[in-house]
């Protein structure tokens, strides 16, 4: 008979073994299954974040806001107005901009303007349609 010295050796039982894998295997699943739950709780919450800033009209800044000088050069993308806007403190979001300008379908015209940080992004997006330089 082996000699104990108040230690389990798993070589020794098999069933110690056996429970320990089990216990193993249902850790790692669990893990695996939090992971999930929590990547699709804040996938889900980002989605719908984005989405809700797309179809509401949000400043960057309250009123009276701030005005800002902006120049669009000609052949600048959305994508690229988007940024400029964003980088100057206009609006908050470039990604949002961008969307936004895809679903109304607005053609950006060049030229120089003042915006306001209060403005919308729709009012922004139809000042910068009109072309009028300000």
């Amino acid at each position: 008979m082996p000699k104990h010295n108040g230690t389990i050796d798993s070589q020794e039982d098999p069933q110690v073994l056996g429970i320990v894998n089990h216990v193993g295997n249902f850790l790692l699943k669990l893990a695996i299954v939090a992971i999930f739950i929590f990547a699709l709780f804040y996938g889900t919450k980002t989605a719908y974040d984005f989405g809700y800033s797309v179809f509401t009209s949000g400043s960057a800044e309250e009123a009276p806001g701030r005005d800002v000088e902006v120049t669009i050069l000609n052949g600048m993308s959305k994508r690229s107005i988007g940024s400029l806007l964003a980088n100057q403190g206009v609006i908050k979001n470039a990604t949002v901009f961008y969307v936004q300008a895809l679903i109304y379908g607005y053609d950006l015209k060049p030229g120089n303007y003042v915006l306001n940080t209060s403005m919308s992004i729709e009012t922004i997006l139809l000042t910068l349609a009109g072309g009028n330089d300000s």
